[in-house]
This record gives C-alpha cells, structure tokens and sequence, in this order.
C-alpha cells in the first residue's frame, strides 16, 4: 500500500523528550494513527491531518508525501464514522433517492431525484438566487404533495420548514429581522402543498422566490423598514393553480408519471402496507449524516465548455444555463466529503455532478426551449404540435377539442402564457360581421423544428 503520510519523526522525538514516561504510548498511538490515515485518506482530511493524544494533551500533524496541503476546512468536530462511512459513499445520492425512498415512494424516480437535488440547493452560497426553487405540478389526487413530502423528509430537521397554508404578504413578517436578528432563511428548504393562485401570483410571494424579502410597512402612521434575512430553497405543488408567466421564470417545474402502471404499482404497495400492517420506516443515519453538511462555494473548472449545449435562440437562457450550472454545484455540495477542497468553504465539482445535473435538467425539458410548462400548458402545446401547418384556432375550439378538460378563462389564460413564451402565435381575424378573433397557431421556429438539447459525455468537455 502506498503511504500518504509521513512518519513525523521530529515531532515524536521532541513529545518522548518532554514526556518520558509516556514514550511508549506516544510512539503506539502515532504509529497506529499513520497506518489508519494511509488507509483512509479521507479521515485523515476531515480531521485537518492532525489527530490529538489525549494521555499527554497534545496535537501530532502528519505531512504529506507528495507536499500538497489537502484538508477539510470547515468543522474539526469528531464525527460518527458510520456517518462517515455514508458521506463518502460515491453511490450516496442514489442510496437515498433511489434504494431507502423505495420503502415510501412507488417508482417516480426521475422526480424523486429532482425534488431531492433541489433541496440540496440549500447547501451552494455562490448560486443564482432563484435556481433551485421547484413547482410539482400534476393532476388532483395524483399523489404530488405526498411524493414531495416523502422526498423532503430526508432532509435534516432543523433545515426543513412545511406548511399546508400560508397568506400572500407572510414573508413580509415571518422571521424577520426586526423580532429575529440571527435568523436566516439561508440553508433551509420551504415547501408549502397545494398553494393558492392568489399566494402564487402575489407580489410578496415572486419578490421572495427571487431576491428575498425587503419590505417598508406603515405601523402606527410610521414607515418601518421589515427585512428577512436570507432566502430558502423553495418548493411548492399545485393542481389548478396557474403561475403567471413571470412566475415560471422563477420556477423550474417537474410532473408526475399519470401512467395506468404507475396506478397499479401504487395500488400493489398499499396492498403490501395493508399485509404487514405498516409501512417501512426511513434510515435515520442518513438525515444524522446530512446534518454534517455545510454550505459551501462551488467552483466547476469545466463550465467554459458548457454554454454551447444551450440554444442561445431564446432569451430565457439567459435564467436556464446559469439554473444548470447551480444544479452541478447543488450536486458538489451534497457530495463535499468527496470532492476537493480548495479553502476553507471552497470545493470542486467533477464528473458526477455534471451527470447528476444533465440528468435531473432532462426530467425537467418539456420542449426544445426549456421553457416550464404546467401539465396543462404542456397538452395544450402537444395539440399545436400535432396539427398541420399554418392551422389557426381560437380558445373556444381548443378547449373543445381537448374535451373541454379547463374552463374557457383558464384556456384563454393559458394560451395567453404559451404565446408570451414564444411557443405559440397569435393574430387577430376578422370573421362574420366584421368581428376581429384572437386565433392561435404554433410558433414557426417551433414548427420548423429546434435541435434538441443533446448533453455530451463528460469526457467530451474534457
């Protein structure tokens, strides 16, 4: 086995002089050490390579053979090696959200993966402000809130905040500065179920989901200045609800699989639950383990060769590119007891970030423009998409040829946001009685057909 470290030999020869009668215990234990740290260089990183003998009260430092300085900065604290031994497992994010979310979650995957790299956003300092807020958006008992919840249950306690219902202006006031100087949303997932249009589209609420909360209210005729402090990773669900188009370049949106298997195999699950009386409870040590996270920098010395992946036709890009780039960093920083260290709140992303971040971007692709689209946005556009060329219709006549499935003003809204996306045209025309009709067609460039966003192998950037 190759040694890492060296024998510091000096420093045991200078503790024997100073504590003769604890000669043979100092040179046991630091022999012991050295063999344990050029075993596991990891835990020789986390402690700073240095341990603590506590028969003299005294640090030993070992230095390295190849002369670099690699050390883990942030937290000297002992930590429990099963934890530990899950922090550098390279199969982690798996485990958790493939393996251990299986005893709560029927198949959702994909989803399950986004949900949970999201919420690991709350660990990146140097990110877009709004990059990792997520809407699941789906149909009404299709299972999104509970999807969701399970998801965000693995996150440590402290860092997780739910609420089943809140009011438009609540982060005017909540936690704010004023009553709570120390606390900051920084570092926290918020993830509130079902919310409402009014909250959705309030201006309190899309101010917060993109620059916090700095807000001038008037208490007793005196304007007085109410600040939250920091912002967290948000993420909500919705059925009927929908975001105005201002919203969704603040949120990235991810569905659920509606599919006739997927009934099935939750129904076959309940059938389980229902046999052996209760469900299957999640490994606590992996929230424990997560709680020796810290929010970090994230440095991705590749990005140069990323923008080309992006079709700079749309000027959304502008939002989606850097929100990819932060996906790679949320990965990094989930798994910052692998990665390197460069100072003391600084890592490096490699390989598997960019293949995590590529492949929870996919899940979230509904059209070659990375546009977010509403479950409902997204059949409206697969009808434009399969209609022939130049055809023209109004609201009324789409809502009937999708079986009147949303109410004309929830059509027209809709249609409304596809067209301010570029996915879809509209003209007015004059019909019978020299009436004008708003009519729709789909975009050219859409019709034409866009290159579909390919994600080169890792090694291609290289």
């Amino acid at each position: 086995m190759e040694e890492i470290y060296q024998y510091p030999e000096e420093r045991v020869k200078e503790l024997c002089k100073k504590y003769k009668g604890a000669t043979h215990t100092i040179k046991r234990e630091v022999k012991a050490k050295l063999e344990e740290y050029n075993a596991y260089e990891k835990r020789a990183i986390l402690n700073n390579n240095r341990f603590f003998i506590k028969a003299i009260n005294e640090w030993i430092e070992f230095k390295r053979n190849d002369g670099e300085q690699h050390k883990h900065f942030h937290d000297e604290s002992p930590i429990n090696l099963s934890y530990l031994k899950l922090l550098e497992d390279k199969k982690l994010f798996d485990k958790i959200t493939i393996e251990e979310m299986d005893k709560k979650i029927v198949r959702e995957i994909p989803t399950r993966r986004c949900i949970f790299l999201c919420a690991n956003g709350r660990l990146v300092k140097n990110c877009q402000i709004a990059s990792y807020n997520l809407l699941v958006n789906d149909e009404a008992g299709a299972g999104k809130d509970y999807v969701t919840s399970k998801v965000l249950q693995m996150i440590p306690k402290e860092q997780y905040i739910k609420k089943t219902r809140i009011s438009p202006t609540v982060f005017t006031y909540w936690h704010n500065s004023l009553y709570e100087p120390e606390w900051t949303w920084n570092g926290k997932v918020f993830y509130t179920e079902d919310i409402s249009e009014p909250v959705l589209n309030s201006e309190v609420f899309k101010v917060m989901c993109s620059s916090g909360s700095e807000a001038t209210i008037v208490i007793n005729q005196k304007a007085v200045d109410v600040d939250v402090n920091g912002k967290p990773v948000m993420i909500i669900t919705t059925a009927n609800s929908i975001p105005s188009a201002e919203l969704t370049r603040r949120f990235e949106m991810v569905n659920l699989d509606e599919s006739l298997n997927q009934t099935k195999e939750i129904m076959k699950k309940h059938c389980e639950y229902a046999i052996l009386g209760k469900s299957q409870e999640y490994n606590e040590d992996y929230s424990k383990a997560m709680e020796h996270l810290h929010r970090v920098n994230v440095k991705i010395p590749f990005a140069g060769k990323l923008y080309h992946i992006f079709p700079a036709e749309n000027i959304m890009m502008r939002t989606k590119f850097p929100r990819f780039l932060d996906f790679i960093k949320a990965s990094a920083a989930f798994h910052q007891f692998q990665r390197k260290w460069e100072n003391k709140d600084t890592i490096v992303a490699d390989k598997q970030d960019y293949e995590l971040a590529a492949e929870v971007m996919k899940k979230m692709i509904t059209n070659k423009y990375l546009v977010s689209l509403t479950k409902k946005q997204k059949r409206i556009l697969d009808f434009f998409m399969e209609q022939e060329e130049d055809y023209k219709v109004n609201a009324m006549k789409v809502r009937e040829k999708l079986h009147n499935f949303i109410s004309l003003p929830a059509m027209q809204t809709n249609l409304s946001i596809l067209t301010s996306y570029g996915l879809i045209d509209s003209c007015m025309e004059e019909r019978e009685r020299g009436r004008d009709l708003e009519v729709y067609s789909l975009n050219h460039k859409i019709k034409n057909g866009v290159e579909e966003i390919e994600f080169p192998d890792f090694e291609e950037l290289l």
